[in-house]
This record gives structure tokens, C-alpha cells and sequence, in this order.
């Protein structure tokens, strides 16, 4: 039985961003170049899950990972990266290629906690939310990152189950939630866990990366 594999979700079109963020380059190489060398450490098999355009770059950016075209929605996306997975696995990481700051702390923690629980999310307190409709505060609202870490069986079983319905889920916790048995527990997130979403995004990642010396270059 493999130990631990981390998946990246990379397929995405970046409509919301304007262009293909995953490649824009940042300190030399695509962003999701970084995405990869932040968690590959961490785990036995790293699986990157992108659009075949994508492919002929990141496959000699990113040697020893596994490349697999992606589905049309992440929950899709999500779930070709587990059929790569193709045998048992201890524990299984679900990860936004658009999140390349990643702590690697934050990545350890979540696979203990998942080896303990069953499933592991970071989150992180956004301060007070309110409803559009009356603006009434909602209590107890946290803001959900990535990586989240499952115990490989009940999450591949969790994705068999909504692929039969063809549920969508906003991220694997929900998916989990809504068809797995897994108890998911919380951990402290990182507010430096930055996800590009919008330009002025890439810019403070562009500084952090641009300041590290991560031995890529």
C-alpha cells in the first residue's frame, strides 16, 4: 500500500483570472512549477492534474510527477487524479495548483491529523461574515483552504458514490460531506496560503516566490 499521494488540481481555464494562471511565470517557471515543488517533498507519488495543452511544458518542469489531463469541472478533475491513483492508499491529498505558498508545516500537519480523524481541512477565520440578503452576521463561518488530506479509501469511495450522480462539489470536504462516512476534522490554516484568483493575487504571491530561494531557477 502506497503511504501518502498528493494530487494538484490544475485544469481550470482561469477565466476569473484572464489567462491560463497556472503557467503565467513567476521567478523563472510556471506557477504551478511551485505549486509541485512545495508539496513533493511530502509524499510518494505527486499527480498533476492539467489540461493537455499544458502537458508538453509542465512535463519537463516537473520530473517524477505524474501528469493526467483533467475533467471539466474540479470535481471531475478531482476524481481523474484519483483513478491515477490506481491502488490502496493510506492517505490521499487534495491540492489547488493556484495555492504555491503553501506551508510545508501546514502540509505535515494536515496528513497527521487525517492518519488520526480520517480527513483534515485547513481553515482560517475571515473575520465577521454576513449574509447579502440582511446582512446578519453568520456565526462560526471559516474559510476553507487547501491541501485536505483523507484517508485514501473513504475518499475514492466518497468520489465513486457522486460521480454516479454526477454531483459537482465546491471542494473535496464538500464532496466528502455530502457522500463519505470519514469523520473531517479542522486545523489552523495559513492567511500566507494565498490562492491567485485575481491579478493583484499573483502579484503578492510573484513577491513571495521572487524573494525565496527555492533551488528551482
Amino acid at each position: 500500500m502506497i503511504d501518502r499521494v498528493m494530487i494538484v488540481v490544475a485544469a481550470g481555464s482561469g477565466a476569473r483570472f484572464g489567462d491560463d494562471k497556472m503557467m503565467v511565470r513567476v521567478a523563472g517557471l510556471p506557477l504551478v512549477a511551485h505549486t509541485v515543488a512545495a508539496l513533493s517533498g511530502h509524499a510518494d507519488r505527486c499527480i498533476l492534474v492539467c489540461r493537455p495543452d499544458q502537458m508538453p511544458a509542465l512535463s519537463d518542469l516537473a520530473p517524477g510527477v505524474d501528469l493526467v489531463p483533467g475533467g471539466p469541472t474540479r470535481t471531475a478533475s478531482e476524481m481523474a487524479g484519483l483513478a491515477a491513483v490506481g491502488g490502496p492508499t493510506r492517505l490521499i491529498g487534495i491540492h489547488d495548483g493556484a495555492r504555491p505558498l503553501v506551508d510545508h508545516a501546514l502540509v505535515e500537519l494536515l496528513f497527521e491529523t487525517a492518519a488520526k480523524v480520517g480527513g483534515a481541512v485547513p481553515v482560517v477565520d475571515p473575520g465577521p461574515l454576513v449574509r447579502r440578503s440582511d446582512l446578519a452576521i453568520i456565526e462560526g463561518a471559516v474559510l476553507a483552504q487547501t491541501p485536505q488530506v483523507f484517508r485514501g479509501a473513504g475518499l475514492v469511495a466518497a468520489y465513486e458514490a457522486a460521480a454516479a450522480v454526477g454531483f459537482v462539489g465546491a471542494d473535496t470536504a464538500e464532496v466528502l460531506r455530502r457522500f463519505g462516512t470519514l469523520e473531517i476534522g479542522t486545523v489552523a490554516g495559513d492567511p500566507g496560503n494565498i490562492k491567485v484568483t485575481e491579478p493583484g493575487d499573483l502579484e503578492r504571491v510573484r513577491a513571495r516566490l521572487e524573494s525565496l530561494d527555492t533551488g528551482l531557477r
